[in-house]
């Protein structure tokens, strides 16, 4: 690429060309442009310099593009467009994206939300691709390095001053278990009650290792004291082992009307204060992302996607 050469070509030039080559006449061409005849006549003469060429011929009927002219206007269309498209960054149609979008989210919060972004992204922005990761342990580094877009989950303490952070809900945690579970019995279960009952565990095999919930770090000394009869990364397959099982499973309880599609599975508050405290949900990304058209979309989109469900959850209660 000639740098220099670009440099020296004043851009209104290929606008200038454009009218011209879609109006074949020099007077209607100005008015278009805002300009006077005479100075389309000057702009064309440069145009003539430019690309070494008449361009234009007269006849009986207006002006005849030449061959090169013709060529001119195969190419000079798209490249506009392209032009247009890249200072018009910030009007982006989601209609007209094509691409992948990449988040990182564990099936707790991957589960209310995805189903619904992506009903919303089928309507409005069909050429968009979503893949979702539960690989939290390197998020950070992905979405710096562009390989994760933005990031759902609970709230936590490392998130890193490079990263902003938007709450998007706030719920409270549960145990999962299975409808006729012999806790359900209770009143009111306590942490011995709920220990002697062992636990299903939800866990990401990550390259670095196993990493369980962040939500469940926070009960993490009452849970050590119980058993523990599964670990796995498979919602699926932890849901279908409580069903069947007397274990439990800690969750938020967002995603409570979503496993009740099992139509096995319930839940109990957990125990004492740790049943009321709340926990927020937060969207976080990086801030090289934080003026994407494409971006900011998407983030409207999960925004809205749990502030419906919030709204759904206050109606109830």
């Amino acid at each position: 690429m000639d740098i220099r050469r670009l440099a020296r070509v004043d851009l209104n030039l290929l606008v200038s060309l454009q009218v011209l080559l879609e109006e074949q006449h020099v007077s209607r061409a100005a008015e278009r442009l805002f300009i006077t005849q005479s100075a389309m006549s000057k702009t064309l003469s440069r145009l003539r310099e430019l690309f070494d060429d008449p361009l234009f011929t007269r006849s009986a009927h207006g002006m005849v593009p030449t061959p090169r002219a013709v060529e001119l206007h195969g190419e000079l269309e798209s490249l506009l467009q392209q032009l247009n498209s890249l200072i018009s960054y910030h009007e982006m149609d989601p209609s007209q994206f094509q691409g992948r979008f990449n988040i990182t989210a564990t099936d707790h919060f991957a589960l209310p939300l995805i189903p619904s972004l992506m009903g919303r992204i089928s309507d409005e922005a069909p050429g968009i691709q979503v893949r979702v990761s539960q690989d939290i342990e390197s998020q950070y580094r992905d979405m710096v390095e562009g390989r994760v877009d933005l990031a759902v989950g609970g709230q936590r303490s490392d998130i890193e001053e490079d990263f902003i952070v938007e709450t998007l809900c706030v719920t409270y945690p549960v145990f999962l278990l299975r409808h006729d579970h012999p806790l359900k019995e209770l009143e009111n279960p306590t942490w011995r009650d709920v220990m002697q009952y062992p636990e299903v565990s939800l866990k990401v095999f990550t390259p670095e290792g196993m990493r369980g919930s962040i939500l469940r770090s926070r009960v993490h000394r009452y849970l050590k004291l119980s058993s523990i009869s599964l670990e796995t990364p498979d919602y699926l397959t932890a849901l279908e082992t409580l069903s069947r099982s007397d274990g439990i499973m800690f969750a938020p309880r967002l995603s409570l009307d979503f496993v009740k599609a099992t139509g096995a599975i319930s839940s109990i508050p957990l125990p004492g204060r740790e049943g009321r405290d709340p926990v927020e949900v937060v969207l976080f990304y990086h801030k090289r992302t934080a003026s994407s058209p494409v971006h900011s979309w998407m983030r409207e989109q999960i925004k809205e996607v749990f502030a419906q469900q919030q709204e759904r959850f206050k109606q109830r209660n």
